[in-house]
């Protein structure tokens, strides 16, 4: 049986990882990667590729930067003979016309237990509401967001100093392994799927919300779990924020960004915290220099 044509939706650096290993299965080719503009970064705004994007370059795959989905976009994907779409964490709503132009279908990896977090930030959201479990969906899309049935499932269990980098790890090791077991039967269209339960569904606030203005925790706060008071509704708070945006603080009108802090005995530890310009240093080496700044 010939390999299945794959199409890949992808833009971040954990999509491009997945990308790697779906272009290593030999149940599918991948035909044409669709990705996000390029987008101008660092100080001095060079426009740069999505990670993605970089990696299709690397492995010589037909790479699309639509600025839309239109239909003459997919006029193009379509001479691909395309046999399954794949999203993974693309960025744009997939309009209905392309969800049924594969003659397999379009698939997605979503970084929750879906109805669970359906929503651009499943990953902060678990941290932030203390979860000990999270994992990762396979489902067929239709047209509503992270709505479609499900395919499987594979759990991932949250430490309790976990941050969105360490957790977004887990979880696409989870979905490599996933892929590994689904995609033969996604590229022999022999799957089977269960509605989503919608009474369980929750959603995760808009990924415009993910600003460093919203990462700001009120040192009042911080001071307050360092004296044991909601000390671990902080501490999942700020590695919710962490390491971007980053979450900060103030005093004294001098800004300091909060790197690490642990909980030991329902108190809250700030373990190291690095001011504007400056390396990151230890809890202890900082309040040294800055006593003011001690509870």
């Amino acid at each position: 049986m010939p390999p299945a044509n794959l199409v890949y939706f992808g833009s971040p650096d954990f999509s491009a990882a997945i990308l790697e290993a779906v272009s290593k299965d030999q149940v599918v080719r991948v035909v044409g990667v669709v990705t996000s503009p390029d987008k101008p970064r660092g100080r001095k705004q060079v426009l740069t590729p999505s990670p993605v994007s970089q990696l299709a370059t690397k492995y010589d795959l037909p790479v699309f930067k639509p600025e839309k989905l239109n239909d003459a976009n997919l006029a193009h994907l379509a001479l691909l003979k395309p046999d399954i779409f794949l999203v993974v964490s693309y960025g744009k709503i997939i309009p209905s016309s392309y969800l049924t132009t594969p003659t397999v279908g379009t698939f997605n990896l979503h970084f929750s237990l879906l109805p669970k977090y359906r929503g651009a930030l499943p990953i902060s959201e678990a941290i932030k509401n203390g979860d000990q479990e999270t994992g990762v969906t396979l489902m067929q899309m239709d047209e509503q967001l992270d709505h479609g049935p499900i395919i499987s499932q594979e759990k991932v269990s949250i430490d309790i100093n976990d941050n969105c980098e360490t957790l977004t790890n887990k979880l696409t090791q989870a979905a490599g392994k996933l892929l590994t077991d689904y995609l033969p039967p996604l590229a022999a269209a022999s799957f089977s799927t269960i509605p989503q339960k919608e009474s369980r569904a929750t959603h995760t606030p808009s990924i415009t919300t993910r600003t460093r203005q919203n990462a700001f925790v009120d040192w009042a706060k911080i001071s307050a779990a360092l004296d044991r008071v909601d000390a671990v509704a902080v501490h999942n708070l700020i590695r919710s924020e962490n390491p971007d945006p980053g979450a900060w603080t103030k005093i004294d009108n001098r800004q300091l960004k909060i790197i690490t802090t642990a909980l030991i005995s329902n108190q809250l530890l700030i373990e190291s915290v690095q001011l504007p310009g400056k390396s990151v240093v230890s809890w202890r080496q900082f309040v040294s220099g800055h006593p003011q700044w001690r509870s």
